[in-house]
């Protein structure tokens, strides 16, 4: 679609992510073994015909920089349109970073100037979904909207989470609150948006000089519902934002019950990412694995069961891992027992220890608001002692240069968090 050019929102702290996006943005993190969060956007583009796409970084942007390239892995390694990186513009009007969502298009508003198209889409690089924005782009035709913003429904004790979108009968946008604490509507922004080109242009000039941390949320959608131009288009199939641990944890397990439960079935029609260069996993014949998903360069020798195993990871024998999420190049020890947890990239669980098991009703104590759904989380490079005995919502993080973990037990809500990690 050459009417239609894309930016991609990729700069998301996620800090309700904790140690997952200690290292990375939220769109880097891992997810379903292989892929990058961003890359269910990109193949959603790429899908819809859309290849001309630029995505807006900020923080911590180099593994995600990496993973995308020049865009090769989506075809987008182009001259004309391709993958496009925008970094935040140092000493841009005395603003080194963006300061809010919509802020960070009002800074790069001379690119959407030079853009020989009408209408511009606007995306977040941290959902997982599939949709071909061509029924997005006909809907908001139709209804000759200036913009138009995607909807989703949620359950109502989510609504507190999201912006909150009233639709009248013509779809349009009568009245938004963003993150209510009650609202008799269900109807959540999914932060997919479609302005006209000139008309955003228009929109983010006249805004900006209200707000300095200029926002979609918070200052533009409800300008726009005020004048009565935003259409809302709704979307019927599965969306999740990965905001939380608990959803990125529940999207994981999700993929593994396919469409019975979840709606959204991985293996119908592939992601488009990197590909990996690891050789082949290998299955011991003592080893035994139900419901999971194993990716390339796997050794397993142990027990795997309704897990996600991303490349390199090591299951010696003995082993048990039982509704885990493990990144690349994990090692879990002879012996060990690990369950509900989410263990980062290249750490290692020691022989003989048991991770996970306690009462998941005790929260984090550090972090009650991001850890208390019975997840376990052991950061990047952590190395956990021989023997060691880690509960239920404990949030554990290796020393920065050694990776190291104080050699002792750990209750339910337990954490071994270093302050130089900075995590806040």
């Amino acid at each position: 679609m050459d009417d239609l050019v894309a930016f991609i929102l990729a700069g998301g702290k996620g800090q309700r992510l904790s140690v997952l996006t200690r290292n990375r943005a939220k769109p880097a993190v891992p997810f379903a073994g292989k892929y990058r969060i961003i890359d269910f956007t990109l193949t959603n583009c790429v899908r819809s015909g859309i290849n001309h796409i630029y995505v807006l970084t900020q923080y911590i942007s180099r593994s995600l920089v990496r993973h995308l390239g020049i865009g090769k892995p989506w075809d987008l390694d182009r001259k004309k349109g391709g993958l496009r990186i925008l970094h935040p513009r140092l000493g841009y009007e005395g603003a080194d970073w963006y300061m809010g969502t919509a802020d960070a298009l009002y800074q790069n508003i001379s690119v959407l100037e030079e853009l020989d198209c009408s209408n511009i889409l606007i995306l977040s690089g941290d959902h997982i979904y599939r949709e071909d924005y061509r029924r997005f782009l006909d809907a908001h035709r139709r209804l000759g909207a200036e913009a138009s913003m995607g909807t989703v429904e949620v359950d109502s004790s989510l609504t507190r989470h999201f912006g909150i979108a009233t639709l009248d009968k013509n779809s349009r946008v009568v009245s938004f609150d963003e993150k209510p604490l009650k609202s008799d509507s269900s109807l959540a922004s999914m932060g997919i948006y479609i302005f006209g080109r000139e008309f955003l242009i228009s929109v983010l000039r006249k805004l900006k000089e209200r707000f300095h941390d200029l926002d979609f949320g918070k200052h533009i959608i409800p300008y726009l519902t005020g004048k009565g131009v935003l259409s809302g288009y709704r979307f019927d199939r599965y969306w999740l934002d990965i905001g939380t641990v608990a959803s990125y944890y529940n999207a994981s397990q999700d993929l593994l019950d396919g469409e019975s439960r979840s709606g959204f079935d991985l293996f119908s029609e592939e992601i488009l990412t990197v590909p990996d260069d690891n050789l082949p996993s290998l299955i011991d014949r003592e080893s035994e694995i139900t419901d999971s998903i194993i990716c390339n360069g796997c050794d397993i020798r142990g027990r795997v069961d309704s897990s996600i195993l991303s490349p390199g990871v090591v299951v010696e024998k003995g082993a048990q891992v039982r509704g885990c999420v493990l990144f690349h190049r994990c090692r879990v020890g002879k012996g060990t027992v690990i369950s509900n947890t989410i263990m980062d990239k290249m750490s290692d669980t020691g022989d003989g220890s048991s991770i996970g098991a306690g009462d998941d009703a005790v929260a984090n104590r550090l972090y009650p608001d991001y850890i208390h759904s019975g997840i376990t989380l052991i950061g990047r490079k952590t190395t956990i002692p021989d023997g060691t005995r880690i509960g239920s919502n404990c949030l554990i993080d290796g020393e920065p240069r050694t990776g190291k973990v104080e050699e002792r037990d750990y209750g339910d809500g337990d954490c071994y968090v270093p302050e130089e990690t900075g995590l806040s």
